[in-house]
């Protein structure tokens, strides 16, 4: 599994000082697998640039910079992994599952949004990506329920992460199409 390993959550969360709910953090992982699944050489400026016109960070200090940064940075070495070593940047197993869900929910929203300035490079999708892309667009849209935490429910939600992290695999190779190095036969 891949080297690259995301900011810890919760220092983060502690470095927003506030500004961002552990939902919204989620939400600018989404946004930079979205971005980056488009544009792999996306830069921390671009990335910035995205989150301000989300609404979702505004000139971010120092300490809050140095996360996204780290965070981008190892999110394109997540995504570039041979082993598909993506992890989904979520508030830990310990958090309720009903916090949990608001941020997979939201994750989902960033990838959208971080996707979406695709334009036409979203036409070259296969029709399991398209599929998948509107599966994320339905679990964006969900709303946590009341839960127990049973271990069913917790299994189901690590089934939709780990269903979630592979869609996101799936996309960003389809919009990176054949590399110059592949045989096409």
């Amino acid at each position: 599994m891949t080297t690259a390993r995301l900011p810890d959550f919760e220092h983060t969360l502690a470095i927003a000082q506030g500004n961002l709910e552990a939902a919204e953090l989620a939400e600018c992982h989404g946004v930079a697998c979205g971005l980056l699944c488009r544009l792999p050489q996306s830069s921390l400026d671009a990335y910035v640039g995205l989150l301000d016109m989300l609404e979702l960070i505004s000139a971010p200090g120092t300490g809050m910079k140095m996360s996204l940064a780290e965070l981008l940075s190892s999110t394109r070495v997540q995504l570039a992994d041979e082993d598909m070593g993506l992890v989904l940047w979520l508030p830990d197993d310990n958090e309720i599952l009903e916090e949990r869900t608001m941020a997979l929910s939201q994750w989902c929203n960033g990838f959208l949004a971080g996707l979406g300035g695709g334009g036409d490079s979203l036409k070259v999708m296969s029709k399991d990506a398209n599929e998948a892309l509107a599966d994320l667009q339905q679990i964006a849209k969900a709303e946590a329920a009341d839960t127990t935490d049973s271990e069913e429910d917790e299994n189901a939600f690590a089934e939709i992460v780990e269903y979630i992290r592979v869609v996101t695999l799936m996309i960003r190779e389809d919009l990176r199409g054949p590399d110059g190095e592949d045989l096409i036969h």
